[in-house]
């Protein structure tokens, strides 16, 4: 009976281990992480977007997207925050599923547990939460990547409107639209510039500039990015471009600032209950002892 025990036990263990492994990835070593920071590759250079094809969660993501629909796994708002992120969906596949498992398996191991305990349950409420551990498992990856893809766009957002004030500048100076655009996407190295680069060089090779940044707002789910193709293929060219891109820009800014202050006020209105409770805690030690001393 004990081993029957320690092995429902280390099961249970290395199960938790897998599943927080792989919602939590370990951060990358100090080494990988000052080498990309020193990397002397030109700034054009994309960065690759997909896993190891020998990663246990790829063989497992496409093994699952060989065997189910995609619109199981990921629906079209699923897809563009995995595109936002820079994710392969089989990445995410992987991760469902081994969610999935790992929250099933809670039944059964706290079943076996207790009757190894000698507090047996009946086999519905392990089956029960089976199916609630199978589900919670399923919803978690997809919960995750939702809150990661909103600070990827909101990210996003901000690179986008340095890229429109690098563009304005480059027009106000003579530059051509397309070179203009070209080196503007240039001016930096993260994602959302990488973005942009690849979407300048379709431009450049389809000569429909709007349709390609129309394209690329919705891959990653960004209105604002159709917003300005839109309002560009309207105006047209020369300065009514120029005077569109500018009020973009300013209308970007604004709503990050915006979006900076209501955060802020939300975390100071948190903080105030905190601040109060450990004040009057503060208080009730000070008074405390001369209450007592007054009680005797």
């Amino acid at each position: 009976m004990i081993f029957v025990l320690i092995a429902a036990a280390v099961g249970f263990a290395a199960g938790v281990w897998v599943l927080v492994s792989t919602v939590f990835p370990a951060p990358p070593p100090l080494a990988d992480a000052l080498h990309r920071l020193h990397d002397t590759r030109p700034v054009h250079a994309p960065t690759p977007t997909t896993a190891p094809s020998d990663s246990f969660l790829v063989r497992l993501g496409q093994r699952v997207l060989a065997r189910s629909s995609i619109d199981a796994i990921a629906g079209r708002q699923t897809i563009a925050d995995l595109e936002v992120v820079r994710r392969p969906l089989e990445v995410h596949a992987g991760a469902t599923a081994v969610c999935a498992i790992g929250g099933a398996l809670i039944g059964p191991v706290m079943w076996a547990v207790l009757a190894a305990l000698g507090a047996p349950v009946p086999a519905v409420i392990s089956v029960a939460f089976m199916a609630v551990g199978a589900l919670a498992g399923f919803v978690l990856p997809r919960a995750l990547l939702q809150a990661e893809a909103a600070k990827a766009r909101e990210d996003f957002r901000h690179a986008l409107g340095a890229y429109l004030d690098v563009l304005v500048l480059l027009l106000a100076g003579g530059v051509g639209f397309e070179g203009a655009m070209r080196k503007a996407a240039q001016a930096g190295n993260g994602p959302a510039f990488m973005e942009l680069r690849r979407a300048t060089t379709q431009a450049a090779y389809s000569g429909a500039v709007w349709d390609a940044l129309d394209d690329l707002g919705e891959r990653v789910g960004i209105i604002e990015i159709r917003e300005i193709a839109t309002a560009g293929t309207l105006a047209g060219e020369g300065a009514a471009v120029r005077k569109t891109l500018v009020a973009k820009a300013r209308s970007l800014r604004n709503t990050s600032l915006v979006t900076a202050e209501t955060t802020a006020r939300k975390r100071s209105q948190a903080m105030f209950a905190p601040i109060v409770l450990i004040g009057m805690a503060f208080i009730t030690f000070l008074v405390y002892p001369l209450l007592t001393n007054i009680a005797i």
